[in-house]
This record gives structure tokens, C-alpha cells and sequence, in this order.
């Protein structure tokens, strides 16, 4: 029983070496390349959205759309959907007509370009 104590430390700087030695041989993942947005995203950088439906279609009349109104199974709408926040300029949780309008078509505005 003399070597049944000093066995532990042994066996546990074993085990942080081959853990750094495996850490270290392990290649390195490389980051992710950025892909551009499809075309048929709304709000896709340098292109325009022609196929979000008009304000009147999606509120169905209303004044006002919420996000819970926002058709699930449109899918230009799915980046609207996504960044409904951004959209909604004044902050009150729903979308008027100007909102909805500068949002879906942003993207068909000319940018400064140097």
C-alpha cells in the first residue's frame, strides 16, 4: 500500500496531459464563409422584393398587421417575420401601411455607394 497514494496524482497529470496533447493536434475548425441572401428574401441586400403580397392583402383590410397576422405559408414574408421588430418603426407591436411598405421595398432603394 506504500505506491497506492502516490498512484492518484499520477493518473490524474496523466490525464490533463493527454487532454492538452489532444486539444492541441485537433485542427482548428475554420469559420464560417458568409453566403449572400437568396433574391426572393425581402430585405435581401441589392435586391428588390417583388413577391411580398400588398399591405391591403396581408391585413386583410385592418389598418394595422400584428406579427401573429403575418401568413406563415408566404414565404416572402419569412424575413418580415423574422425581423418584425425592425419593421416596426414606432415601437407599438403592430405594422401600418407606411411601416410594412418601407420595410418589404428597402431593399429596392438605391445605396451610396464609395
Amino acid at each position: 500500500m506504500k505506491y497506492s497514494r502516490s498512484i492518484v496524482p499520477f493518473a490524474l497529470a496523466t490525464c490533463l496531459a493527454a487532454g492538452q496533447a489532444f486539444a492541441q493536434s485537433a485542427p482548428s475548425p475554420s469559420p464560417p464563409t458568409p453566403q449572400p441572401a437568396p433574391a426572393s428574401m425581402p430585405g435581401a441586400a441589392g435586391q428588390a422584393d417583388e413577391g411580398a403580397p400588398p399591405f391591403d392583402t396581408v391585413s386583410k383590410g385592418a389598418k394595422l398587421i400584428r406579427r401573429s397576422n403575418l401568413p406563415q405559408d408566404v414565404p416572402a414574408l419569412s424575413q418580415l417575420r423574422a425581423h418584425f421588430g425592425e419593421a416596426d418603426q414606432d415601437h407599438n407591436g403592430s405594422l401600418d401601411k407606411s411601416e410594412y411598405d418601407a420595410y418589404v421595398h428597402k431593399s429596392s432603394a438605391p445605396s451610396a455607394q464609395h
